[in-house]
């Protein structure tokens, strides 16, 4: 798929935003690569809570690893500031084949306003929600679908809840798009959350806590279930491995689906991951592309998916729909998977956001726990996005 000849002379160092095993399972896979590319690479775990400012003070100063694999917006920002190899620009053909193979919402959600490449998919992450079967039979209520199943799930007495993105932005976006909502409008030139869909979604999402029993505490999902003092939640999809692991008993007793779907009739679903890309400082810019270029093709997605069952019983789902087949979990997961990747959506890539939402997550949590008027929300939000655009926009 791939063409490209490329070497270095002191190898490559990938810098993998997230834990020791992380790292050794992209490591396996990455020696293969060296087998055939004459080429060593050492991968380097780091920690999210430092990754990002590690990324910046390697820019500042100009040396550090060659590649990082992290946050969705941290090409953006980093790009930015000149620190990141424009991929599109310096490898215009291979770049056009990766887009078409990737996952279009988080491919888009990863490039800058003005169309920059400075980052290509590493892997995706969704939300899913887990459920009790046998619990909506007993009540003789659906397995929410939509949101007024959600509503009709709690006057049944099923208690619900939210876990990764709970009283947030992440799980709000949701939300927002399931109502036709958006933070901002398509061309990022004004924030859009300042209207009726958005007032939709913020209705439904504070009544989720304040009439569908939704704790405002992150959900235990796996805990919940076992304790019986949850009958389904919202989560990452990385948790279908570890319930069974934590609670051998559950085991047959919960499911996957994706979740509900609102107005507009979407069932959309925040879509994270991370993507990877090369700091301009690199002395080996050719040849850590071709190390990217490998891991985007069936064989590495493959090697990643396997290996991260074996080594840490944990999913990794490929960033390219065709290799969404390699994912493990289960017949009921993948197919949860599947549905839910075609209609997701990242964080949004205008220019602030990345400065702005810790700004907006204060302003959900006032509407969810202090009580402040939907309206007014909407219209702090607004003017936190539009503050942002001006600020930090070209």
């Amino acid at each position: 798929m791939f063409t490209m000849t490329a070497s270095a002379q002191d190898g490559i160092t990938f810098w993998l935003t997230g834990d020791d095993t992380g790292a050794a399972i992209l490591q396996e896979v990455a020696n293969v690569w060296s087998e055939t590319s004459g080429v060593p690479v050492t991968v380097t775990a780091v920690g999210w809570g430092d990754a990002y400012a590690q990324s910046l003070a390697a820019v500042a100063d100009g040396s550090g690893a060659d590649i990082i694999a992290g946050g969705m917006s941290w090409g953006i920002s980093l790009g930015g500031l000149g620190g990141m190899v424009d991929l599109g620009e310096r490898f215009p053909d291979q770049i056009a084949q990766i887009a078409e193979i990737s996952n279009p919402a988080f491919y888009s959600a990863i490039l800058t306003t003005a169309s920059n490449v400075y980052f290509v998919p590493y892997n995706l992450d969704t939300m899913l929600m887990y459920y009790r079967p046998a619990k909506f039979e007993a009540a003789g209520v659906a397995v929410p679908a939509t949101w007024d199943d959600v509503a009709a799930a709690a006057e049944a007495g099923l208690r619900g809840g939210w876990s990764w993105g709970n009283t947030s932005w992440l799980g709000f976006q949701s939300i927002l798009k399931q109502a036709g909502g958006d933070w901002y409008a398509a061309d990022c030139s004004a924030a859009a959350i300042n209207s009726d869909e958005a007032l939709t979604a913020l209705e439904y999402y504070t009544a989720l806590y304040e009439e569908y029993g939704f704790p405002a505490e992150q959900a235990s999902v796996a805990d919940g279930f076992a304790a019986d003092t949850l009958d389904y939640a919202i989560d990452g999809e990385w948790l279908a491995t570890g319930i069974n692991a934590a609670h051998p008993e559950l085991e047959g007793q919960w499911s996957v689906a994706p979740l509900p779907a609102g107005p507009a009739g979407s069932f959309n679903a925040f879509i994270g991951g991370k993507g990877m890309g090369i700091f301009s400082y690199s002395q080996n810019v050719d040849a850590a592309f071709e190390l990217m270029l490998f891991l985007s093709t069936p064989e590495a997605q493959q090697m990643l998916t396997e290996q991260s069952i074996a080594m840490a019983n944990q999913i990794h789902v490929p960033p390219q729909p065709e290799n969404y087949q390699f994912i493990k979990g289960g017949d009921d997961v993948n197919a949860a998977l599947s549905a839910q990747l075609g209609d997701a959506a990242g964080p949004s890539n205008c220019a602030g956001w990345e400065e702005s939402n810790a700004e907006i997550d204060l302003v959900i949590q006032s509407v969810l726990f202090e009580g402040m008027a939907f309206e007014d929300a909407l219209a702090e939000m607004e003017d936190i996005l539009n503050a942002g655009l001006e600020e930090f926009g070209s």
